[in-house]
C-alpha cells in the first residue's frame, strides 16, 4: 500500500507543471495584454474580432491580399474563401494590421484562383488568404 501511495504522490508532483495549461487561450479570449491572440466581441454577436501579436502573424503565416474590382463586380483570390459548419461563405477581413474580422459574402462564380461576389467587403479591403483556418479556431476558442 505504502508503495502505491508513492505513485500517486509521483504522478500528483508530475502533473503539477500541467496545471493552467488553459490559461493562455482563457487569458486571451478576455483580452489580457501580452497575449498572443486577443478575442474580443463585436456588434454581431454570433461573430468576433481577433487580434493577433505581430510574432503569432509571422508564426501563423497569415498572408493577406486586397479585394478589387471587375466592372462592377467584386473580386478576391479564391483562397480566401472559408466556408464554416453550416456551409455559411465567409472572408476574414483585415480593418488594420493584424487584426482579423469574419465577414459574411456571397459568391457569384469562381473562375481558376478568382472569385466573383454578389455581395461581399469593399474594394481595397484586405482579406486572408492563408491562415483563415486558424483564425477560426482561434475566434472559436478551439
Amino acid at each position: 500500500m505504502e508503495h502505491r501511495n508513492q505513485w500517486i504522490v509521483l504522478v500528483m508532483v508530475a502533473a503539477l507543471p500541467l496545471v493552467g495549461c488553459g490559461q493562455p487561450q482563457k487569458a486571451a479570449q478576455k483580452g489580457h495584454a501580452g497575449s498572443a491572440a486577443v478575442v474580443e466581441a463585436t456588434e454581431n454577436p454570433a461573430v468576433k474580432r481577433v487580434t493577433l501579436s505581430e510574432k503569432a502573424v509571422q508564426r501563423l503565416g497569415i498572408q493577406v491580399a486586397d479585394v478589387t474590382t471587375a466592372g462592377q463586380r467584386l473580386e478576391a483570390p479564391y483562397s480566401a474563401l472559408f466556408y464554416d459548419g453550416t456551409g455559411g461563405e465567409w472572408v476574414y477581413v483585415s480593418p488594420q494590421p493584424s487584426v482579423f474580422v469574419r465577414a459574411g459574402i456571397k459568391v457569384e462564380r469562381i473562375e481558376g484562383d478568382t472569385m466573383y461576389l454578389s455581395q461581399g467587403p469593399a474594394a481595397g479591403t484586405k482579406v486572408v488568404v492563408a491562415g483563415a483556418a486558424i483564425l477560426y479556431g482561434a475566434e472559436h476558442g478551439l
